[in-house]
Formats: structure tokens, sequence, C-alpha cells
């Protein structure tokens, strides 16, 4: 299994294009795939995770699921979304009863950070949503084993720019 590693950087300048990015992502998410969206409250976390329900072929409305921690939403493939901001850190919890990490769904999770350790077997794609001066830009790092994703996320036509490139002027 090999190590996660800093694959690219997206850059978007609207929530839109938050759930866009989401959405190209979503088409190439397979069976047992995990995603973990890291950053702050308002960083376009739940916007990106609509983007990936969509992706999927989900057609209910996508909320936060902040207050519930779990929604399921059936698509082409089934979306198990999760929100582990009011879990804080250091808490015990059975990810098994939380549905999260299944063989048979694709799992989204926001604030993955606070579970991070529980997936590593799995190799999750991980998302930071990096802060901005300027509130519409959204700076998304993905990190994951560059053998499990570098290879399907070109595929997917996601904007790929390198490390190298300098951060949008806020």
């Amino acid at each position: 299994m090999g190590r996660a590693v800093n694959l690219f950087v997206s850059i978007t300048r609207s929530p839109e294009e938050t759930e866009k990015a989401g959405e190209v992502l979503g088409r190439a998410l397979e069976i047992g795939d995990v995603v973990l969206l890291i950053g702050e409250l308002g960083a376009g976390k739940t916007a990106f995770s609509r983007g990936v329900a969509r992706g999927l072929g989900v057609r209910d409305r996508v909320t936060s699921p902040t207050f519930v921690l779990v929604r399921n939403y059936q698509g082409s493939k089934e979306l198990v979304h999760a929100d582990l901001y009011r879990l804080g850190d250091g808490a015990l919890f059975d990810l098994q009863m939380l549905e999260l990490g299944m063989p048979d769904v694709v799992t989204v999770i926001e604030w993955g950070d606070r579970a991070a350790g529980s997936f590593e077997y799995l190799r999750p794609l991980t998302i930071r949503f990096i802060p901005q001066n300027n509130p519409d830009v959204r700076v998304l790092r993905y990190e994951g084993d560059p053998d499990a994703w570098s290879l399907r996320l070109s595929r997917a036509g996601l904007e790929i720019r390198t490390l190298d490139w300098p951060l949008p002027e806020n």
C-alpha cells in the first residue's frame, strides 16, 4: 500500500465552481471509495459534497448532515455523506455503526481529519480546503495514494494544476 502524497491543486472561484469540481470527482468515484474533506467552517465542503452526489446520480436535495452525523443517498451508486464536526477531537465512536467506509457504498466525510487514521487502510482521497482572503476563492489540495488516484482523477477531467503554480491573488 502506498503513502498519501500531494497529487494536485484545484482552484474554484465560486460556490458553483466548487460544486462542479465535486460533480466531476463524483463521476470518477467507485464503490468502496472514501473521500475525506478537511477545512474550516464555510470552506465549501458541503457544496463540494452536493456536487459529488450529483456526479453519483443522486437526485435528492443534499444537505449538511451536521446534526444527524450521517445521511444516505441513492444514485447510480449509494452515497454515505457524514459530517464529524459535532464529534470533536478525540471523540470515541464506532465507524461501522455510522456505516462509514463500507465496501458497498461511496463515503464522503466532512471534517474527515477527525477520523482520518481510521481510513488509512482504504487509501482515501483527502481534499483540503485551504483558506484564502477572498471568500469566493477556494484552493482544494487533493492528497492520496498516487497508485490509487492519479490516473482516475486525470481521466475524470479534473483541472490539474501542479503545486508549483502560484495561488490566486487575494
